[in-house]
């Protein structure tokens, strides 16, 4: 290393590392890099200290980071443009024979702090979370997890989700006035990746969501699709 990179401090040191490896190609998509203990050791911090450098690259999306399995090089990111996606009730629908689900989390959780402020509650409120595994021929194509504002939607754990998806109902109770997506490749964790029947280590597409109604946020949802799979999605330059 440089003496300029000394002059740094020790966090923004292994950053810029992190950085030089990438940038030369030493490190390729899809790679693992060395642990937090490694780093540590190799740059005489601590680990909390080589933490912080890697979650900044990863906030940055230059790393994904993996529950269980370690720290990846991120896919290079894309031009930024507008992406205006199907409505996912058109994709899942029940009277589409091809169509099934399974319903593996349906339930009421305390709000944590970031979810809550999201979602315009206060810490430790009450709200409701959902994982449903959407199939198509038998064939698991999309990972859903929602938390759902209980103020919108105070029916939404009584639903019967196996003749409506919760989307649609989302959509019909609450029709959504405005909706965000961010879309990005991620390496899910080993959760996902067993419910939708893929190998341990196996990019896919994340869509994060949140949708309002007038000026209220209904619900925050997680939506992960095998690599493989397209969303139909139209792109606007």
């Amino acid at each position: 290393m440089t003496q300029a990179i000394y002059s740094l401090p020790r966090y923004a040191q292994i950053k810029t590392y992190i950085k030089n490896q990438l940038e030369s190609g030493q490190w390729q998509a899809g790679d693992r890099i060395p642990s937090e203990n490694k780093l540590a050791e190799d740059f005489a911090v601590s680990r909390m200290t080589a933490r912080r450098a890697v979650q900044e690259l990863a906030d940055d999306h230059l790393l994904i980071r993996t529950a269980g399995l370690g720290t990846f090089v991120a896919e290079p990111q894309a031009v930024t443009a507008a992406v205006e996606i199907d409505d996912f009730t058109q994709q899942f629908n029940h009277s589409n024979p091809q169509y099934s689900n399974r319903i593996i989390t349906l339930e009421q959780v305390n709000a944590e702090k970031d979810m809550a402020s999201v979602l315009g509650l206060n810490e430790g409120d009450g709200l409701f979370h959902s994982v449903v595994v959407h199939y198509r021929d038998s064939a698991a194509v999309q990972w859903e997890e929602c938390f759902v504002n209980p103020g919108i939607v105070g029916a939404y754990l009584k639903q019967n989700y196996s003749k409506v998806t919760p989307q649609a109902y989302l959509n019909w109770v609450a029709p959504a006035t405005r909706v965000e997506h961010q879309v990005q490749a991620v390496m899910p964790e080993v959760e996902v990746t067993g419910a939708l029947g893929l190998a341990s280590i196996s990019s896919c597409l994340k869509v994060s969501r949140r949708s309002w109604h007038t000026d209220r946020v209904v619900s925050v949802c997680k939506l992960i699709y095998p690599g493989s799979y397209s969303l139909g999605a139209e792109l606007i330059i």
